[in-house]
């Protein structure tokens, strides 16, 4: 019995479409990671909440400059113009490889018309004029019987979720760095402030230690001292002055704006926020749906799953479905003369032979690069968990420090006004007036840089639990 090629054409495709269609390599499987139960440390007044409400977590401070300076950076801030542009990159690399899933098309032509001849005479313009005629249209398609085109477009969309999440992230990180920045820079206002004070304060010394002196009741030694703490205390001025400006300029490139319009949307003389009394924490699992940096590492672990069966698919065999029409025609002398005019159809198989080693080989670097991946996915969630318990701990030890040193600052005050009534009756002297002074204007300075940290470690806290995305 003899069978045609057509015949034996088929009967190759149809067992193939029998043991295949199924994509070789693993299913990804998502990670089990442990994660504690609950926070090691949880302080009064916070509590474990269903999910946290870090999203809009700025709202809480209730400053509506910061909300201004946020939602400013969210339009123009250039690192999240370009997480966004990677994304649209990042889907049209997926809508790329979903196409190669149908069949495609190529149409080519020409027509050529002959000038004339040549021989060792020379040319010969216009005698035996020809002109010939192309047309063909080339159809395919790659049968996935083996999946690794269907390994690709997984690899595709997971690495479009995976841009997704680093674009979120950036929102977070955008968000809290602006925030930090704002903070630090109602920190500086407040020292300039007290330094002024300070100013005034060291006059109205230099002052009375001039009455004193003139009434006999101190020395000259007191109003050179009195003079030169003065000097001091100026001279701090123009250096917190220059931090300022620093702050300024670091705000406008986070905000996408110039230092100038900077300086409108903050205004001299605000106060440093206050961060919320209480605190929506939830649970330690709940990062693993909360911070975009987790999800983006578990997306990667997809990608990379899909990379092992893009690998194994090598080993496998190719089959397409090719076809054509062609037509095809010469013209020589005005005598026409049709060369082809066919229809065509049939399989292509493609089999990688001797390349085995080289193609198990890429299957094992495809594995540890997704070991690689899984110990990276781990790393971030403890680092993740890390981040939320150093906050946890840093706020609950700021708001001690901040309670002891708004009591000591108010008893170097009153014992301020107790030494200058002193010194102006005589009974103490100008350096013990000085003394107190100052450890009054530092405790006041400290007070100012305890609030200023007590309120960035709220912002980190909210950062560490996935905060700041606005879609």
């Amino acid at each position: 019995m003899q069978w045609s090629d057509s015949t034996l054409s088929w009967l190759l495709i149809v067992p193939m479409m029998l043991l295949g269609c199924r994509a070789v390599g693993p299913d990804y499987q998502p990670p089990q990671m442990v994660v504690p139960d609950a926070w090691t440390r949880v302080m009064e007044h916070e509590r474990s909440a269903a999910h946290t409400a870090a999203e809009e977590w700025w709202a809480a401070f209730k400053d509506p400059c910061l909300s201004r300076l946020i939602a400013t950076a969210k339009r123009n801030n250039a690192d999240l113009k370009r997480a966004r542009a990677r994304i649209q990159q990042a889907w049209q690399q997926h809508q790329m490889i979903h196409a190669t899933l149908f069949p495609h098309a190529d149409l080519f032509g020409k027509n050529r018309y002959g000038l004339g001849t040549f021989d060792e005479r020379g040319i010969q313009w216009g005698k035996g004029t020809s002109q010939s005629q192309l047309g063909q249209l080339d159809v395919g398609w790659e049968l996935d019987f083996f999946g690794g085109i269907h390994r690709q477009e997984e690899a595709a969309t997971a690495n479009d979720q995976a841009t997704i999440e680093a674009w979120r992230d950036a929102h977070v990180i955008i968000s809290a760095e602006v925030a930090l920045q704002y903070i630090a820079l109602r920190s500086v206002e407040e020292r300039l402030k007290l330094a002024k004070e300070g100013v005034r304060s060291y006059d109205e010394i230099a002052r009375l230690a001039k009455v004193q002196q003139d009434l006999g009741l101190a020395s000259k030694m007191d109003g050179s001292e009195a003079s030169a703490r003065l000097r001091v205390q100026e001279s701090k001025v123009p250096g917190i002055e220059m931090e300022r400006v620093a702050l300024i300029h670091q705000l406008s490139l986070l905000l996408g704006i110039y230092p100038k319009q900077v300086e409108t949307l903050v205004l001299l003389g605000g106060l440093i926020p206050n961060p919320p009394a209480r605190l929506d924490l939830g649970v330690p699992a709940d990062l693993l749906r909360s911070r975009p940096d987790i999800r983006r590492a578990e997306r990667m672990l997809q990608v990379q799953c899909a990379r092992i069966g893009i690998a194994t698919a090598n080993l496998y065999p190719s089959l397409s479905l090719l076809g054509a029409v062609t037509y095809e025609a010469d013209v020589t002398g005005g005598v026409s003369q049709g060369l082809r005019n066919d229809l065509g159809l049939g399989p292509a198989l493609r089999l990688r032979l001797f390349h085995s080693s080289a193609d198990v080989a890429r299957i094992k670097e495809q594995e540890a690069g997704l070991e690689a991946d899984l110990a990276t996915y781990e790393e971030v969630v403890l680092k993740s968990v890390s981040e939320v318990e150093q906050s946890l701990a840093a706020i609950q030890l700021e708001r001690k420090r901040l309670e002891k040193l708004t009591d000591a600052s108010k008893d170097y005050q009153i014992t301020a006004d107790l030494v200058a009534e002193s010194y102006r009756s005589g009974l103490l002297d100008l350096h013990h007036l000085i003394v107190v002074k100052q450890d009054a204007l530092d405790a006041e300075s400290e007070v100012a840089a305890t609030r200023g940290r007590l309120a960035a470690q709220s912002v980190r806290l909210f950062k560490s639990l996935g905060g700041g995305i606005l879609e």
